[in-house]
């Protein structure tokens, strides 16, 4: 049997489809805003006690009161200090005491308020190959106590006296690794490093035979040794 569906009557026809409604998510209400706010504000609070709890740097380092050019002495007042936090891995090779450095030879210029490193110092003892000598030499034949370890010397030595007398280098720009005080004679005495073992005969037999003016040529261009 065949079903025919009978079409909607006008009325049916007439009657609008509901529209959907949906609800907007509402927004953060007032209490929900100030409670963000009072979160904001704690952890600015915790940054700001972390910050007053740790206070200012307390170490100081040794940093160049002047311009420090490579190849002189440092003297005290070529230094200062300043506060500073340093990572652990610079602050192994920085210094806190200047009169540490007194009197230790610059091999890299140091700019005014850098910090001086070890890395900027020139070696104070010997390198493979050579050869420790000690030997007196009078205060006033030796700057008096101006010269320490690691600046460079020419050595020069003087046989007879008067108008016989002579004086000759023994050997030139060798490097001081030792001072000490006074020996029982008055003396300081030097140790120097050396390569060339001619150098070595050469400064021990002048040892020997008279005595020794030590002259500083730190800041001079070196010299082959040899006279």
């Amino acid at each position: 049997m065949k079903v025919i569906a009978e079409p909607p009557t006008r009325s049916e026809r007439e009657v609008p489809s509901r529209p959907v409604v949906r609800r907007r998510r509402p927004l953060p209400g007032g209490r929900a805003v100030f409670g963000g706010f009072l979160v904001a504000v704690a952890v600015v609070g915790t940054v700001a006690a972390q910050q007053a709890a740790s206070g200012p740097p307390k170490t100081r380092y040794v940093v160049a009161g002047a311009p420090l050019l490579a190849g002189r002495a440092i003297r005290a007042d070529d230094l200062t200090t300043r506060a500073v936090d340093l990572p652990e891995p610079l602050a192994r090779r920085a210094y806190q005491d200047p009169g540490s450095l007194v009197g230790r030879v610059l091999a890299a210029t140091v700019a005014p308020g850098e910090l001086v490193q070890g890395s900027a110092l020139a070696q104070r003892g010997p390198v493979p190959g050579e050869r420790e000598v000690s030997f007196t030499a009078d205060p006033a034949r030796s700057l008096g106590q101006r010269i320490a370890p690691g600046d460079l010397v020419d050595v020069y030595a003087t046989s007879g006296q008067g108008e016989g007398g002579r004086t000759a280098a023994v050997v030139r720009s060798v490097r001081v690794i030792d001072r000490q005080g006074r020996d029982g004679g008055g003396a300081f005495i030097f140790t120097v490093a050396l390569s060339a073992p001619d150098d070595v005969q050469s400064l021990v037999a002048a040892a020997a035979a008279g005595s020794l003016t030590v002259v500083r040529t730190t800041a001079v261009q070196p010299i082959r040794s040899g006279g």
